[in-house]
C-alpha cells in the first residue's frame, strides 16, 4: 500500500517529526473518530487520533442523538453530560409546519403524543434522545478521552503507508507526527484525502440539492412557547425550509434553506445574501422584534449520499467509518448516529483481532453488518428529503395539509429504525421504521429490561460492555460454570448472567426480560460486546455450542445482498 510521495526524503521527514507506536491510528477527530478512540480504549487498545482542527467547529451541523447512540455514551459514561449539554426531545417531541414562526400552524406531528407513548419508549431503552448539537458532543468526548486514547490536534493526515507490521501515518503541521500502528481507521469525513491513496474509491448518487444553513441565537419563545418543537418547516414566499432546534435555552438556533429552483441557487449561493432578513422572513417579524438576534456563521453544501465501493483496503490494514464511508441527507438524522454505531461495531472486532483471539477475517464482518444499515439509512432519508422538497415546492394548504400530516411521521418517529435493525443475512435490515419490537433473535440488539442487582437498577444493556455475556434463566446456571472455565471469548471477557424473578443475583423484578429474552430450560443467549445477539444457545451441550457460535461472526467473504425492508 503506498501513498502521496513525501515532500522530503522519508528519513529526514522521520527525523524531524515525533514518532507515536499505537495499536490503531484514527484519522479524524469528529464524533466518529472519538467514539472508535473510545470504544478502542474500553477494551485496552491504544489508540491515537489525528485531528487537523485545534478545536471543534462551531458550527452545530448534526443536532439529534438517537437512543441507540445515548446508549453507547452511557457505556462511555457521558451521557448525562450530554443531556444536561443539549435538550431532551422528550421536551420538543412536535414536528411544526407553519407560514412563518409567528404566523399560520398549518399541522403538527407529535412524537410521543401521551404519557403512555414516553412510557413505552422509556420501556424500550435505559436512555432517551436528546437534542445536542454535533460540536458539543465532540468537545464531551475529547473531554473524557481514557488513558489508552491519545488525540494530537493541529496535524493534518497526508500519507499512509504500509509497514511489515501494520501501517504508518504521517501528518504534518506546527509540530509533523508519524504514527505506526497496526491498523488505521479512516474517520476523516467525506472530504478526506487518504482513502484514495488505499484504494477505497468512492461512489456517490446524484445529488439532492444544495443547501444554506444559517447558526444563529435569538430568543424566540414569544413563538415557541407551548409549542416545543424539535423542527418547524416554513413555507411562505420568502422562506420555504426548516428552523431546527439546536439549544432553546440558550437561544440557539439553525435556519436551513434548501435552493428549490436555479433562481434560488443564484441567489442563496452567487450573490451578497442578507442574512438576518432571511431569519426575519422566517420568524414572521422584523429584526428590531426579534430579541437578540445574532448570526454566528453560515455555510452552504451540497445534500446528498455517497459511500465506498469497499469499506477495507485489500491488505485489511485500513477500514473506513462514517462519514468517510457514507454520507446521506439530514432528513432523519442519521449520519453522526451512524458513524458512532459503526466504531462501536468495529472496535470490539479490532481489539479481538489484535488480542490474538480471533483471526484476522473478523475484521470483514464490520462491512458485512454496518454497510447494509448505512444504504437503508441512505435510502431512508433520501425519500424523506425528496418528499420535504415536494412539500416545500407546493402551496401548502391548511385544510389539506392537517389532513395529511400523518404522512410524513416514518421521517421523523423511527424508533424501529433506531432500535430494531439486524444484522442477520436472512432478515430485512429494519422490519419496520415506526415501531420498535423487541427480539432477541440473533443479529438483534439484545433488547432492554431493567434488572436488580443488590439494591441498584441495571439493564440488560450494561451486561455486555466490554466482553461477551451470556444471559439465562433459572435452569441455566450451567452456563456459569462455562463461563468460569472459558474467562475469556475471542479474546475478550465472557461472563454469564443468570437472571429470575426472585434470585439472589439479578432480578426481574418486572418480567421484563422473561417476557422479551423468552428463554426455555437451560437456553441463553449470548450477546457480544457491541450490544446484539451473537446467537442463541440451547444448552444441551453448552461447551460445544459456544465453540460454534464463533462461526457465525468469524467467516469471510463479500458483502451479501441485504433485503430492503418496508420504510
Amino acid at each position: 500500500m503506498t501513498g502521496a510521495v513525501p515532500h522530503q526524503p522519508e528519513a529526514a521527514a522521520q527525523a524531524e517529526a515525533d514518532v507515536v507506536e499505537a495499536d490503531v491510528v484514527v484519522v479524524g477527530g469528529g464524533p466518529t473518530g472519538l467514539a472508535a478512540a473510545h470504544f478502542l480504549a474500553g477494551h485496552g487498545v491504544r489508540t491515537v487520533v489525528l485531528e487537523q482542527r485545534l478545536s471543534p467547529s462551531g458550527h452545530p451541523r448534526a443536532t439529534v442523538i438517537n437512543s441507540r447512540t445515548m446508549e453507547l455514551l452511557r457505556h462511555l459514561g457521558v451521557d448525562a453530560e450530554v443531556r444536561r449539554a443539549g435538550v431532551p426531545l422528550e421536551h420538543t417531541a412536535r414536528i411544526t409546519w407553519c407560514t412563518e414562526l409567528a404566523g399560520t400552524e398549518l399541522g403538527a406531528l407529535d412524537i410521543i403524543d401521551s404519557a403512555d407513548a414516553l412510557m413505552q419508549r422509556a420501556a424500550n431503552s435505559p436512555v432517551l434522545p436528546v437534542i445536542c448539537s454535533q460540536n458539543r458532543v465532540e468537545a464531551l468526548l475529547v473531554d473524557r478521552l481514557p488513558e489508552d486514547a491519545r488525540l494530537i490536534r493541529g496535524v493534518r493526515a497526508e500519507e499512509l503507508t504500509r509497514t511489515p507490521s501494520g501501517v504508518r501515518v504521517t501528518a504534518g503541521g506546527e509540530r509533523p507526527t508519524v504514527v505506526e500502528a497496526r491498523y488505521a481507521v479512516l474517520a476523516e469525513g467525506l472530504h478526506g484525502p487518504l482513502r484514495e491513496t488505499v484504494g477505497l474509491r468512492r461512489t456517490a448518487a446524484t445529488p439532492l440539492g444544495r443547501l444554506l444553513d444559517i447558526h444563529f441565537s435569538a430568543d424566540l419563545s414569544p413563538w415557541t412557547s407551548g409549542r416545543e418543537s424539535a423542527l418547524y418547516w416554513i413555507l411562505n414566499d420568502t422562506v420555504r425550509g426548516v428552523l431546527i432546534t439546536v439549544d432553546p435555552k440558550r437561544g440557539e438556533w439553525l435556519l436551513e434553506i434548501p435552493a428549490l429552483t436555479p433562481d434560488e441557487e443564484h441567489t442563496y449561493f452567487e450573490q451578497e445574501v442578507d442574512h438576518h432578513k432571511l431569519i426575519e422572513a422566517a420568524i414572521g417579524e422584523p429584526g428590531d422584534a426579534i430579541e437578540g438576534l445574532r448570526v454566528h456563521s453560515v455555510r452552504n453544501w451540497v445534500m446528498g449520499s455517497t459511500g465506498l465501493a469497499s469499506w477495507r483496503s485489500a491488505d485489511g490494514r485500513v477500514l473506513a467509518a462514517g462519514d468517510a464511508a457514507h454520507t446521506f441527507p439530514p432528513t432523519g438524522g442519521f449520519g453522526m448516529n451512524t458513524g458512532i454505531q459503526d466504531a462501536h461495531n468495529l472496535a470490539w472486532k479490532l481489539a479481538a483481532v489484535l488480542s490474538g483471539g480471533a483471526p484476522d477475517t473478523l475484521l470483514d464482518s464490520y462491512e458485512r453488518e454496518r454497510r447494509p444499515v448505512a444504504e437503508f439509512n441512505a435510502r431512508h432519508s433520501e425519500r424523506n428529503a425528496l418528499q420535504k422538497r415536494a412539500l416545500l415546492q407546493s402551496d401548502a394548504d391548511p385544510t389539506e395539509f392537517s389532513r395529511t400530516v400523518e404522512q410524513h411521521r416514518p421521517h421523523f418517529d423511527f424508533e424501529g429504525q433506531e432500535l430494531g435493525f439486524s444484522y442477520a443475512p436472512d432478515e430485512p435490515v429494519v422490519q419496520d421504521v415506526v415501531t420498535y419490537r423487541p427480539t432477541a433473535r440473533a443479529g438483534h440488539r439484545a433488547p432492554h429490561a431493567w434488572l436488580d442487582r443488590a439494591g441498584d437498577r441495571i439493564s440488560t444493556t450494561d451486561l455486555a460492555r466490554t466482553g461477551f455475556a451470556l444471559l439465562t434463566g433459572a435452569a441455566g446456571a450451567v452456563w456459569q460454570e462455562v463461563a468460569q472455565e472459558t474467562p475469556t471469548f475471542m479474546g475478550l471477557p465472557l461472563t454469564a448472567a443468570v437472571i429470575t424473578a426472585d434470585g439472589p443475583e439479578l432480578r426481574d423484578v418486572s418480567g421484563a426480560f422473561a417476557d422479551r429474552y423468552a428463554l426455555h430450560g437451560p437456553e441463553a443467549v449470548l450477546v457480544r460486546p457491541d450490544g446484539h445477539v451473537l446467537a442463541r444457545l440451547p444448552g444441551v451441550d453448552p461447551r460445544q455450542e459456544l465453540r460454534q457460535a464463533v462461526d457465525r461472526t468469524v467467516t469471510s467473504g463479500p458483502v451479501p445482498a441485504r433485503a430492503e425492508g418496508p420504510s
